[in-house]
């Protein structure tokens, strides 16, 4: 099997893109495993540690704020990144950072998103660092059952959010496959995610989707003067 050498992690020989660090994979295979350990702060040595390459994540509403800010942890509670925007910047746009260094602070951007003005309905394009389109998420205007959004890659359909919006309980699937899972933890004086990633999808698609339908709920909750 080929190994990433972004991220050293072992990847399938047809990947076109890395599933755990989102790189291409055209110039950055090798069958020799690159390193994915580094030492942490308290002493041990910990695999991990950056945003793309965690598969659960704890993403946390910060409150009390004038902006709509999120953290982004792993398991044991150590930080891997932040994204936020602000409540009111016309059309939105957030900023996803991660915290690869000791001290958790954020080192470098993983990707953007910008909302679209005028549009009938919600649509929310993804980029990554360098500006490079990832994708496009949009909100499907009318279903009969429940709500749904649907992320396109080059104008075809790449992936399903479905779910529960509200509960914040929903899934995302990738040719019928769920490749994410996310989970809201109810008994916290923050809001918290339980964001799971099960299958082979782009990370930076998976919160970048999350962000999107916290953000479309929190707006409606607002407008409704309401929880």
């Amino acid at each position: 099997m080929p190994y990433c050498t972004s991220c050293g992690r072992e990847i399938s020989s047809g990947a076109t893109f890395c599933p755990f660090c989102g790189q291409p994979t055209n110039e950055n295979v090798s069958t020799i495993p690159a390193p994915t350990t580094t030492s942490d702060p308290r002493g041990s040595l910990v695999s991990g540690l950056s945003l793309l390459d965690a598969r659960e994540i704890v993403m946390k509403k910060k409150i009390m704020s004038m902006r709509e800010h999120y953290d982004f942890e792993d398991s044991t509670g150590r930080k891997l990144g932040e994204g936020g925007g602000n409540f009111f910047q016309v059309p939105a746009r957030f900023v996803v950072q991660s915290a690869s260094d000791d001290s958790g602070n954020p080192v470098q951007e993983v990707m953007h998103i910008d909302g679209k003005l005028l549009s009938l309905r919600h649509e929310f394009k993804f980029y990554d660092a360098s500006g490079t389109e990832l994708g496009s998420l949009k909100k499907k205007i009318a279903k009969f059952i429940g709500q749904e959004y649907w992320l396109e890659q080059n104008e075809t359909e790449m992936m399903r959010v479905y779910g529960d919006f509200t509960a914040h309980e929903y899934q995302m699937a990738v040719n019928g496959q769920i490749v994410a899972q996310v989970h809201k933890k109810w008994i916290s004086m923050r809001d918290q995610f339980e964001v799971s990633i099960i299958g082979n999808v782009d990370p930076r698609l998976v919160i970048g989707s999350t962000i999107v339908v916290e953000h479309v709920e929190v707006t409606r909750r607002n407008n409704q003067g309401s929880y």
